[in-house]
């Protein structure tokens, strides 16, 4: 049995486990009896034992049991859509499985009776053991979406607000517009609003896509889902809960999970026309043998037009060729949740990317390095302050210089400055480490006339007052980018970069359309267009603010050291973080599609062969049970061989 993993709360994990669990316990059991019952109703139609007969009634009984026992454990989701599709006068794609089912059971049921014709008990287990795996599957995705929506809600859903004089710690539902929230450092901002008093970095990566924390200072705006990394804030409240920017986020992703797929809409389109044709065909038979035959002539036909019309073959045309996709797929290191991924990236016309995280490691480098000309014959001493220093901070500009420097010092009297940087005491001397107002009297001036490339963020270090070294930060290109750039465009496929970074550093191969500077609803809006130009767009992100877009895209892919939400919210995911899958994904996905194409031809035209055999009473159980096991073996094989 497949496990289960979630990073979710415990008691919500736990009671999705254990609905997934008796899932599959029901699907077990139903292919149970729809393997025992193939091979019953082969041998029965190949050599039936005589009609009255103690071993008939057994067989035949044995057989009738095990497809009511199925539809007792797993109908009942499928009736109960069938139902509300009646009621609600449409036609779905529950309607043609129902009707193929119950033409399955009455037209075996009336064969037992009657000791005239084939049966076909199977295809009832079959039939549903086929929609409850679809159905799971999409709502399995469904749950794991809402459940890493709500973490990320329990995660920002706390504030210390000021009450009479005094904080309290209270759930930000109850906090109103104006109140006064206190923000620690190294906590979450859980408010949309304006800081009212404090200076500090915060770090708004998720939101923005912008790699290095900026500095807040007092009216400056903050938002909820970023973090104050070293300053304590005071911040008035603008949004009530509910419109917070989040929050919209959230409900935009929210909405994305409940909508059809691209291969769902098209199931359904199709079955607006299919069914209505079987039916009338079903009915038309049934009138045209009561008329010049016998009404059990008359029924049995009719139900065996509906057991041919059964989207059987469809269903597993489709499923073994997909299956077999999904598994070569992540291979190559590009994990699906389901086949839809599969059908847009064979027909995608267009990539977006945001930037930072998906382009660019989460990690940053240090570009350059200069010192200043009296510190040159102290580069030992002054690299090993800094690795010293920065190796006790979790900033993400320490983690750069502290992997970047090396050399050990004693380090005392160590103080994060908010919103300017650090300083400590090291044998060198006070050093300072990060704005240039850490030494306003200091000149900066002549030593940056050293740098090559100011691209960048510069950190300044000072020493006892007086400038000693500069260092450039900047993001990590992921490797081979530029090789993946040009296998995409190989293929054919349009590429374009959307970051919420106003000023990218990163040089990107090519030529390449970036537009920047952009919030989640920007992404969402230029994703929504290029859906509606029908160019099956395809958005690979991995931030909070990616969501939206991911949520309105054709597909989406997230990166495995992405946010949670950013991964329920995609039908992919790369958990290596290897961009090189996409072309290799693209090329299977293709492959994929052609070998579908032809088996759903070969279904279509099986089941009109099928429909018409049915429909003139000619189509013989001996027959009948051939073209099903030679069509099984032919669809299976051409589908392995996409493991090619």
């Amino acid at each position: 049995m497949p496990a289960v993993v979630c990073t979710t709360g415990e008691a919500e994990c736990d009671d999705l486990d254990v609905k997934l669990s008796r899932s599959w316990l029901r699907i077990g059991i139903a292919c149970v009896f729809a393997g025992q019952g193939m091979v019953l109703s082969l041998a029965l139609n190949m050599t039936p034992p005589e009609y009255g007969s103690v071993a008939y009634w057994v067989l035949h009984g044995g057989l009738i049991f095990s497809a009511l026992l199925v539809m007792a454990f797993l109908g009942g989701a499928l009736f109960a859509s069938t139902f509300a599709m009646l009621r609600h006068r449409r036609l779905s794609i529950e309607g043609l499985f129902t009707l193929s089912l119950m033409g399955a059971f009455c037209g075996s049921l009336l064969s037992s009776l009657t000791g005239t014709g084939a049966v076909f008990y199977e295809i009832v287990s079959i039939v549903i053991a086929i929609y409850t795996v679809g159905r799971m599957l999409g709502e399995r995705s469904q749950a794991r979406m809402r459940l890493e929506s709500d973490r990320v809600r329990e995660r920002y859903d706390l504030a210390t607000v000021r009450v009479d004089g005094a904080w309290q710690r209270r759930s930000v539902a109850a906090v109103a517009i104006g109140s006064r929230v206190r923000v620690e450092p190294g906590s979450p901002i859980t408010v949309d609003g304006v800081v009212c008093r404090g200076v500090g970095y915060v770090r708004e990566t998720a939101l923005t896509g912008e790699p290095l924390p900026v500095v807040r200072h007092e009216g400056d705006p903050v938002r909820a889902g970023t973090w104050s990394e070293d300053g304590l804030l005071e911040i008035e409240v603008l949004a009530k809960y509910g419109d917070r920017e989040l929050d919209q986020i959230l409900a935009i992703v929210e909405d994305g999970a409940g909508r059809p797929s691209e291969l769902q809409a098209q199931a359904n389109r199709l079955i607006q026309y299919f069914l209505p044709i079987v039916a009338a065909v079903s009915i038309c038979t049934g009138i045209y043998w009561g008329l010049t035959a016998s009404w059990i002539e008359a029924v049995f036909n009719s139900m065996a037009v509906l057991l041919v019309a059964c989207p059987c073959a469809l269903g597993l045309a489709t499923p073994v060729a997909i299956w077999q996709g999904l598994y070569r797929m992540a291979q190559l290191g590009l994990v699906s949740r389901d086949g839809a991924l599969v059908d847009v990236l064979a027909q995608t016309r267009k990539l977006y990317f945001d930037k930072t995280g998906t382009l660019s490691e989460s990690s940053m480098q240090v570009a350059e390095l200069v010192l200043a000309p009296e510190f040159q014959s102290r580069r030992a001493d002054i690299l090993a302050s800094i690795h010293s220093i920065e190796s006790r901070l979790s900033h993400p500009v320490a983690q750069a210089l502290a992997s970047y420097t090396s050399g050990d010092c004693e380090v005392a009297d160590l103080r994060v400055i908010a919103g300017q940087g650090v300083v400590a005491q090291t044998p060198l001397g006070e050093v300072c480490i990060g704005e240039p107002g850490l030494c306003a009297a200091c000149s900066v001036e002549s030593i940056r006339a050293q740098l090559h490339d100011a691209g960048g963020k510069t950190v300044y270090i000072f020493v006892d007052g007086a400038v000693g070294a500069l260092a450039v930060i900047r993001e990590r290109m992921r490797e081979g980018v530029a090789s993946v750039w040009q296998q995409l465009q190989a293929l054919s496929i349009e590429l374009e970069v959307l970051t919420g970074d106003p000023n990218p550093q990163v040089q990107l191969p090519g030529e390449v359309r970036v537009q920047r500077g952009l919030s989640a609803a920007a992404k969402e809006a230029i994703v929504a267009e290029s859906v509606e130009r029908g160019e099956m767009p395809v958005f690979v992100g991995d931030g909070i603010n990616d969501s939206t877009a991911m949520s309105v895209a054709s597909g989406a892919i997230a990166m495995g050291s992405g946010t949670g939400l950013a991964r329920s919210s995609a039908g992919g995911q790369l958990p290596e973080d290897r961009l090189e899958a996409l072309p290799e994904a693209i090329g299977l996905a293709r492959s994929i599609r052609q070998v579908l194409r032809g088996n759903l031809i070969y279904a279509a035209a099986y089941n009109v062969l099928g429909m018409s055999l049915a429909a003139a009473g000619i189509l013989h159980p001996v027959a009948a049970a051939l073209i099903m096991l030679v069509s099984s073996f032919w669809v299976t094989g051409r589908a392995l061989r996409l493991s090619a």
